[in-house]
């Protein structure tokens, strides 16, 4: 695979995952290392290529979406990535086989023996970089699958992709830093509990300033009937603040039995865009 730089898209790479949130997160070899230079660990094709073979068959969807394509292309105009970049591999389907050429070569009869004549590619460190520079291109929104006419999931197919990358230790800043915050503090935006108790007793004064009705929120109550989870970015800034005074205010006017925790206290969930584990273990922190 040759990496042509003619189109800007190809120079997009996510920076580099901190050492320090790949330990907090446990992720395999934490290093020093950059989106231009990966350093990565001797035998990380052995540990690419099992974890392939793993989520390949963990997950019997994403092996029938590698199986099933025809090219016909009815997804490549409806991605907003491609649309943007006009960049040939943000084509859903050519970001597919960049992972599917290499599913092919390692884990399909046809492959094995006639290689390049179906499209079977080695899995190399110039691959790598492809993987890391397009994977990400992907907001996993699904428009593509709407007008697949099989019906293949694009974002379940860049999950296991991303799986693999995350194995060998290459994983996107921008995820890796909300995550280890959500996992350690409780939120993507790193909002300690303390900080967070001042946001909400800041709403209850807006609140009674706007209205002259006093609305208590409860916080960590035991027992509460709901828990209610709204996303971080509600605590501070326009127009998320809005939203949450607008709920404490219908939260009380109800009566409703609720709690905010100060531990568990984001909506949403960045381990979608990583992969199966870690969008498994902040849920648990709800659930």
């Amino acid at each position: 695979m040759k990496l042509d730089m003619s189109f800007p898209a190809r120079k997009y790479k996510l920076y580099a995952t901190w050492k320090r949130d790949m330990e907090t997160m446990h992720l395999p070899f934490p290093r020093e290392w950059s989106h231009t230079q990966f350093n990565l660990p001797p035998n990380w094709k052995e540990v690419a290529l099992k974890k392939m073979d793993e989520v390949v068959n963990k997950f019997r969807s994403v092996k029938l979406f590698l199986d099933i394509c025809v090219k016909c292309g009815a997804c490549t105009d409806k991605c907003p990535f491609f649309l943007g970049t006009l960049d040939p591999n943000n084509m859903p389907v050519a970001r597919q086989d960049l992972f599917r050429s290499v599913y092919k070569r390692y884990f399909t009869l046809t492959g094995k023996i006639f290689r390049g004549f179906v499209g079977a590619e080695e899995l190399t460190e110039e691959t790598v970089e492809l993987w890391y520079t397009y994977f990400y291109q992907c907001s996993q929104c699904r428009r593509c699958s709407v007008f697949c006419p099989y019906g293949i999931d694009t974002a379940e197919i860049m999950i296991a992709a991303r799986e693999v990358l995350t194995a060998i230790g290459l994983s996107p800043r921008s995820l890796t830093e909300a995550i280890a915050k959500c996992e350690t503090i409780g939120n993507h935006m790193g909002i300690p509990p303390a900080a967070l108790l001042s946001a909400i007793q800041f709403a209850e004064e807006e609140i009674k300033e706007e209205t002259g009705i006093e609305v208590k929120v409860p916080i960590n109550k035991k027992g509460a009937e709901i828990l209610y989870v709204p996303p971080s970015a509600d605590f501070f800034g326009g127009p998320h603040w809005g939203t949450l005074k607008g709920v404490i205010k219908m939260f009380h006017q109800i009566g409703l039995d609720y709690t905010i925790s100060t531990y568990a206290s984001e909506g949403g969930n960045f381990g979608t865009w990583l992969g199966y584990e870690h969008m498994k273990k902040i849920n648990r922190k709800l659930v």
